[in-house]
């Protein structure tokens, strides 16, 4: 019998662990796909760059930095997007919905620890996904060009922040934490998707996040051009980049801790049969 029916920190760590245990193939499969689309992106477009190099000459820094750290936010997007819509795949079908709602421990937890898993445990795999798939390219062709070994190296992700560096992806920390934000908005809107559409998850929330975003901004452009139409001048902006980065970071984030609870709410609802 539950006695704590929210949060217990012991039972929350036995479930997390469970949950490892259980899915450590499935995990391990996604690990390697991770790994390996990285690692051919970087030697293919490695094989380029260095030919390249060796053509015209020697270069200050390591040419693929640019391709990579671009590569980093793109695949970080993408393959967050893809797992959190992974977040409720044991509620597909009945079978797996009742071991899930049979499990002992109380509705918070099991989410809570399914959200960890794929959201911030998703943070960490990718990173060591990253850093072995371009270290898989850095071995490659230190051994393939010993002549550039002074050239090739671990791409520095410290570089994806900074003013005055060509391979740099954000100016400074504000545009940092609205990427940021924005990345935790997105994924948390297919936290949500995946609440609500277990089966295909992915492909029924980017369906519904497009005709609902064709709808915003057609409705946008007509009241935007219903207001501003003839008006001489145009439009007065006395708000200043910074402050209006940072209030689209903090409405970013706040959206999306509000999608993430009401996903919660609706796994909460959930029962044996899916009447959605």
């Amino acid at each position: 019998m539950i006695r704590d029916t929210f949060f217990s920190a012991p039972r929350f760590v036995n479930l997390c662990r469970k949950e490892m245990v259980e899915s450590w193939k499935a995990n391990l499969l996604r690990f390697v796909m991770m790994y390996g689309i990285m690692a051919i992106a970087f030697v293919w477009n490695g094989y380029f760059q260095y030919n390249h190099l060796q053509a015209n000459g020697r270069v200050s820094q390591d040419p693929i930095w640019n391709f990579e750290l671009g590569a980093f936010v793109w695949a970080l997007v993408i393959m967050g997007l893809l797992s959190a819509s992974f977040i409720m795949e044991r509620m597909k079908t009945k079978t797996s919905r009742i071991a899930m709602l049979m499990i002992p421990a109380t509705m918070f937890e099991k989410f809570f620890s399914r959200w960890l898993v794929f959201t911030f445990g998703f943070l960490i795999v990718f990173l060591i996904a990253f850093k072995l798939a371009d270290w898989t390219r850095v071995t490659v062709y230190m051994i393939s060009y010993p002549e550039l070994k002074g050239i090739i190296a671990s791409t520095p992700l410290s570089h994806l922040v900074g003013k005055g560096q060509f391979w740099t992806v954000f100016d400074d920390c504000n545009y940092f934490m609205l990427g940021v934000s924005a990345y935790f908005f997105a994924q948390s809107l297919f936290v949500l998707g995946s609440s609500i559409w277990p089966k295909n998850s992915f492909v029924k929330t980017f369906s519904a996040i497009v005709v609902i975003a064709i709808v915003y901004i057609a409705i946008g452009s007509v009241l935007a051009k219903m207001l501003f139409e003839g008006r001489s001048g145009g439009v007065n902006q006395t708000v200043s980049d910074e402050t209006m980065t940072l209030s689209t970071t903090v409405i970013f984030f706040a959206m999306a801790v509000f999608n993430w609870i009401v996903a919660y709410f609706r796994f909460k609802e959930s029962e044996i049969i899916n009447r959605w």
